[in-house]
C-alpha cells in the first residue's frame, strides 16, 4: 500500500499505520500565514470515534482527495491539494506541506 499522502496523526481513528483511510479529508486554515494556522478538518479522535469499516482493501487516501481552504497555500488551486506528497503533522493534525504563496 503506497499513498502521497503521509499522515502522523496516530491518534485519529482514520489512521492506520501511518496510512489515512478516509475517503476525502478537508484542509483548514482560510488565511493561514504559516502551518500550525493550517488543520485536518477530517480528523476524528480514536478515542472517541470508532472506525469500523476497515479493512486492508479499503482505499487509501491520496493527495487527490483533499480539499483545502487555505487560499495562501502555493498547492491550492481552486479548493484542491496540488502538492506531490502530503504531511499531516502528529502534535495538532496540521499541514506540514502548507508553503506560504508569494
Amino acid at each position: 500500500m503506497n499513498s502521497n499522502l503521509n499522515c502522523q496523526a496516530y491518534n485519529c481513528a482514520y489512521n492506520k499505520n501511518f496510512n489515512c483511510f478516509a475517503s476525502h479529508i478537508k484542509v483548514e486554515g482560510y488565511e493561514a500565514a504559516v502551518t500550525p494556522e493550517t488543520y485536518c478538518d477530517s480528523f476524528k479522535d480514536k478515542s472517541s470515534f470508532t472506525f469500523s469499516n476497515y479493512s486492508e482493501k479499503s482505499n487509501l487516501t491520496s493527495t487527490q482527495d483533499i480539499s483545502c481552504s487555505a487560499t495562501n497555500c502555493t498547492y491550492n488551486i481552486n479548493g484542491a491539494c496540488n502538492a506531490s506528497h502530503v504531511d499531516i503533522n502528529f502534535e495538532n493534525a496540521s499541514c506540514e506541506t502548507f508553503r506560504l504563496s508569494h
